[in-house]
This record gives structure tokens, C-alpha cells and sequence, in this order.
């Protein structure tokens, strides 16, 4: 006898087959994290990978174009291209430079990068995308003349450096010196150079201090600065080019600071560059006295005017009565035949040459003084030359002063004159000034030395260079250089 077959009923309730659609939704699922785990965490690895890699070019491409390219050769591309390798992994980076055409010979310019490249995605094929995908990123650097740095209490004159001038453009490599002494600008004053750098009260005293500030001395504070140079608490300093910023002169000249100044030999310093000469319309001279009333570079100032910062190496610290510095001096009184001269010319005498050819020194003088032409003996025919009528001095290069005989005077041709005239000759810091309470600071001016903060915010003639990154979608960011946007 055969059962009846049973048939299979659908019951509304029945799971059979529920399991297998689950499981399937949670393996996608699943998978869905997989992808956002390794393919997209990979991507944005690789973005982070990439923002190192630009933001390191771009410095390094601003920190090559502040240097002359007889220091660093490299171009903006190869600057950044260097470091932008040493930051991602894998193959295949490209990457567009671009510069403000300013590279190795402005003081002020900029740089923007752009890196690209491409990820390998491992899952995200399976749901129908590519297996790869490009990442970019960018980033600006900017750089000039520091507008802010850890200094030294000590500052230098732009107009008045001895034979480094701060206001033409200064070889870098031979050292110069600069006098820090009371007779240290064209004219007498009672300053040595030194200044607070303090900026918890500007009200009174320090760093950027409004203008007439009391200025009360601050002390063994000098001492510790250069003691514990760079001081952390006295951190990186602003200048308000073009605009004033005004810090106190220490009254004093504070011999221990001096010592202390001396250890520091060898090391790169940054000094403070003080305005005293006519720059801005109604501002014409940097530093002002305790009224607040402008001074000439020649006067003592209560508060100078810093507009910038040098980098230079100390290499030795002497003072006026060291041997290395005394140098030597003399008179040379030696005749001078004077030719009949036809009418319309001008003989004309050397005093190096003279000196030098009569045996008065060997080596040209620093310094000629008490030029003067008179005649031999008493009983000579005519009058003694007369300056100005019978002969000129032309001092424009007082290393070479230069007699110039002129036709027509009273006095008469044909015939020997004694021409006499002191001579000074430096040492290792030239012609030390009239006392011994000043100091020389043999130094090294170093081109470019990359360091500081606000970069474009300095003076122009320091040669302190900074560089910084930037974004011209932030206001401000990139200021004061002008960096087109995009």
C-alpha cells in the first residue's frame, strides 16, 4: 500500500532560508569595514604621509631660496623635491614647484608645492571601483627678513658698523668689527650699547616700551642674559618695522656683561640693529631721548629704535688698552717739490703714497690728520700755500687723502714745500677710540643665517633670514609677503 506524498505548505511564519540572507547582509557589511578599515584608512595614511611631504618641501625649498646661490645651488624644485622624497613611502611621487622668481636673490619671496600619488586600494574593486587613487596635497612657504629673534642686550648701529656696513650689502666670511663705546657714531655720546631687554612692564622700561619710557636700569639682568644666551625667558623678540618699537638703553657700561660676553666666542649671536638716521617723513630719526623728541645718531639716546637683526659670529671681544688693538702712529714731515705748472692743471699727491715712499710707515694709514703745506725756510719767496687758495684735500676716502695743488694762488710754483701730517694705523679693530672703557667685538657677518620668526617683518639690511609656512586662505597668514591666491 503506497502513503500519500506530503506536501509542503507555506506558512507565513516559516524561516527557512532566513539565515543565508543574513549571513550575506553581514558579510557585507563585514566587507563594507574591511574597505573602510584598509582602503580608505590607507588613503588617508597616505594623505598624512603627503602633508609631511609638502610642508617639508616647502620649507625646504623658502630655507634654499633665502640663500645666495654660492651657498646652496639647488633650485626650488630640487630643494623641495629632496625632502619631500625623504617623507613618503612608495613609488611614483610627482610634484610641482612654484616660486615668486625671487629664489636666491631677494630678501623677501615665496614658495607653494603640490604632491601627488597614487594608493593602491585592495577591496574596493570588489564593489566595483578602481583599485587605485590619487592623493594631493599642498602647502606655502614663505621667507625674509627676520622681524623677530632671541637676541643679544648688545646693539649694533645700521649706519655706523666700522668696516661692516649694515647698510650696504656686508661680506659674508672676513671678520669686521664694531666698536660698543661712547664715541661709537659720528659724534660724542655716553652710550655703550647695551639695552633691556625686559617686556613685563613696557609702560616703563624694555622691550618695545612706548615711547619716553622711564627706563630704570636693569641690573645683573644684563649679566644673565648673556650668560644664558639664547635665555629662554627672554624667547624671540618682534620688531615692528617699519614701524617704531622702541627699547631702553642701559645706563652704564656694566663690565661684567662684557666678561660674560667673552664666552660666548665662536657661537652665531643676533643683534639688535638700531635706526638713527633719516628714514620716514615726520619720523626722522629712529631713536628718541627721554622726551621722546628725536636725536641724531651722534646724540645719547634714552630709547632706541630696532628695526631688524644681523647674525654674526663672535670671534673675539678686546678692549682699548689690549695690544691687539693699539696699532701705531706718527708724523711724516717730508718736502714736496712743486713744478712750474702751466695754467689749467692740477698736480696732485697721494698721502699713502707719499708717506709710504719718504719711509714715514710701511702699509697705508687708518687715519690722516693736521694735513698742512708750508715752505721750507722762513726766508723762501712768497707766502706759505694757503688751503683752499694754493692747494685742496679731498678726504672722501680717508684711507687716501689726496693733496691737490691749484694754479693762481698766492703762493708760488717752482719751488719745495715741507708737507707735514699726522698718521694713525688700527690694529685688529682699526683706530681705537680716545678712552678705555669701550669695547671691540671682532666678528664674522653670517650670510643669510636662517633663524628668527615673522619672516618679511625685519629690516632689509639685516641679514637674518626666516622662513615659515603659510595659507593664503587664512587673512594674515602669509603677511607682509604678497602671495598670490590660488
Amino acid at each position: 500500500m503506497t502513503r500519500p506524498r506530503r506536501r509542503l505548505l507555506l506558512h507565513p511564519h516559516n524561516e527557512h532560508g532566513a539565515t543565508v540572507v543574513i549571513v550575506a547582509l553581514v558579510l557585507v557589511a563585514m566587507f563594507g569595514m574591511v574597505v573602510l578599515v584598509v582602503d580608505v584608512g590607507g588613503l588617508l595614511w597616505k594623505r598624512r604621509e603627503l602633508v609631511n611631504a609638502s610642508d617639508a618641501a616647502a620649507l625646504s625649498a623658502a630655507h634654499t631660496c633665502a640663500l645666495k646661490s654660492s651657498i646652496d645651488p639647488k633650485n626650488a624644485q630640487q630643494a623641495a623635491d629632496a625632502l619631500a622624497l625623504q617623507n613618503v613611502s612608495g613609488s611614483g611621487l610627482t610634484g610641482v614647484v612654484q616660486d615668486s622668481g625671487t629664489c636666491h636673490t631677494g630678501s623677501v619671496g615665496w614658495v607653494k608645492v603640490q604632491y601627488s600619488q597614487q594608493q593602491h586600494l585592495f577591496f574596493a574593486p570588489v564593489l566595483g571601483f578602481s583599485n587605485q587613487n590619487g592623493v594631493t596635497t599642498k602647502a606655502t612657504a614663505i621667507w625674509g627678513p627676520a622681524g623677530a629673534a632671541n637676541p643679544v642686550p648688545i646693539v649694533v648701529y645700521a649706519n655706523s658698523f666700522n668696516n661692516c656696513k649694515l647698510d650696504t650689502d656686508p661680506t659674508p666670511g672676513p671678520t669686521c668689527f664694531i666698536w660698543e663705546d661712547n664715541n661709537n657714531t659720528s659724534g660724542s655720546q655716553s652710550a655703550f650699547g647695551l639695552l633691556d631687554l625686559r617686556t613685563d612692564d613696557p609702560s616703563r622700561y624694555g622691550w618695545d616700551s612706548v615711547a619716553g619710557a622711564q627706563c630704570p636700569n636693569p641690573g645683573s639682568d644684563v649679566k644673565t642674559w648673556i650668560d644664558t644666551y639664547p635665555n629662554p625667558n627672554v624667547g624671540d623678540l618682534a620688531s615692528n618695522y617699519p614701524a617704531a618699537t622702541y627699547v631702553c638703553r642701559v645706563n652704564g657700561m656694566l663690565q661684567t656683561g662684557w666678561d660674560s660676553l667673552a664666552n660666548l666666542k665662536g657661537n652665531v649671536l643676533y643683534f639688535p640693529i638700531n635706526r638713527c638716521d633719516l628714514v620716514l617723513p615726520g619720523n626722522p630719526y629712529g631713536q628718541i631721548d627721554s622726551s621722546a623728541n628725536e636725536v641724531a645718531c651722534g646724540n645719547t639716546p634714552n630709547q632706541y629704535d630696532i628695526i631688524g637683526f644681523v647674525a654674526l659670529r663672535l670671534i673675539e671681544v678686546y678692549r682699548p688698552n689690549d695690544p691687539a688693538v693699539q696699532g701705531s702712529s706718527g708724523t711724516c714731515s717730508k718736502p714736496l717739490s712743486i713744478p712750474q705748472i702751466p695754467p689749467g692743471t692740477a698736480p696732485s699727491v697721494n698721502l699713502s703714497t707719499f708717506g709710504s715712499a719718504n719711509g714715514c710707515f710701511a702699509g697705508a694709514p687708518d687715519t690722516f690728520s693736521a694735513i698742512t703745506l708750508t715752505k721750507v725756510k722762513k726766508q723762501d719767496p712768497g707766502p706759505d700755500p694757503t688751503l683752499n687758495q694754493d692747494y685742496t684735500i679731498d678726504s672722501s676716502d680717508p684711507k687716501n687723502p689726496i693733496v691737490t695743488w691749484l694754479t693762481g694762488g698766492p703762493a708760488n710754483e717752482n719751488q719745495t714745500y715741507t708737507l707735514s701730517f699726522d698718521w694713525n694705523k688700527g690694529g685688529a679693530c682699526g683706530v681705537a677710540p680716545g678712552n678705555n672703557s669701550g669695547h671691540c667685538l671682532v666678528v664674522e657677518v653670517v650670510d643669510v643665517q636662517i633663524g628668527g620668526t615673522h619672516p618679511g617683518g625685519g629690516d632689509p639690511n639685516s641679514n637674518l633670514r626666516a622662513v615659515k609656512l603659510c595659507d593664503q586662505a587664512v587673512t594674515g597668514s602669509c603677511d607682509p609677503v604678497n602671495v598670490p591666491n590660488p
